[in-house]
């Protein structure tokens, strides 16, 4: 008899529409929508700086971002799976289900993954060789082995779940603002620290969901070191801080 692992770690008999359904559950739409939310703030505070946005490099720009985080998404599905961490629940179930296997979503993210690269590059190039504005390849750098070693930075060094998806959103925010070719001032500075503590707030919020299995299976997160009362006592205390820096943005304006 075969064991659970064993039967949904192979594509069982699904439908085309599962499949796909299945493909955009692994995006993890409510992540797309928070990446966008945070790059449109880039170019928000851009424009009220009186500065002019070039539509094309902004949806560029986001483009690039939502693509990135989909291949993550997928990577990161695929990932869990294999460490164990998602085997009775967790993730978003498309591989326990059977829908897709891990070999299949693993390739997916990798292929997005590089495609990601290859348009970041040939942005940040343009930047460089047509505008001498050296920005996009400068960030693009730590960026670069965020995406490549998303798995291992998150899941294995100390605090890493939260200090990397947390900075995911910053280098969102930075990548669509520079792209625009334009400074970074005092008040910029202030509202990114605001949007990377803000975030940082709420990952360990939004873990307490899977303490229970994150405790089973040894996953390394904040919320599972801190249990309950203390992650929500932290997540108050980084929110209040965050604050302070929105606060300073609106003063240095």
């Amino acid at each position: 008899m075969a064991t659970n692992l064993e039967s949904v770690n192979t594509e069982k008999e699904v439908s085309t529409n599962q499949k796909l359904f299945g493909l955009v559950r692994l995006a993890r739409p409510q992540f797309l929508l928070a990446y966008l939310i945070v790059g449109v703030g880039g170019l928000v505070v851009g424009a009220q700086q009186g500065f002019n946005i070039d539509l094309f490099i902004a949806i560029y720009s986001i483009v690039i971002v939502l693509i990135s985080a989909v291949g993550v998404h997928y990577r990161d599905e695929a990932g869990d799976w294999a460490a164990g961490y998602d085997i009775e629940y967790g993730g978003m179930g498309v591989i326990r289900e059977g829908t897709l296997n891990e070999n299949t979503v693993r390739l997916l993210g990798r292929i997005i993954s590089v495609i990601t690269i290859i348009l970041a590059i040939i942005q940040a190039s343009y930047l460089f060789l047509s505008k001498g504005q050296p920005a996009l390849l400068i960030i693009g750098v730590p960026i670069f082995f965020m995406i490549v070693f998303v798995n291992y930075l998150t899941e294995e060094i100390p605090l890493g779940h939260e200090i990397i998806t947390a900075g995911s959103y910053l280098a969102t925010f930075y990548w669509i603002y520079l792209a625009q070719q334009w400074n970074i001032i005092t008040s910029v500075l202030f509202f990114s620290v605001f949007v990377y503590l803000i975030v940082f707030a709420l990952i360990p919020y939004q873990d307490i969901g899977d303490i229970e299995v994150d405790t089973k299976t040894g996953k390394k997160t904040l919320t599972r070191k801190l249990g309950i009362d203390g992650v929500g006592q932290l997540s108050i205390i980084i929110g209040l801080i965050s604050l302070v820096f929105l606060y300073l943005s609106i003063l240095n304006k």
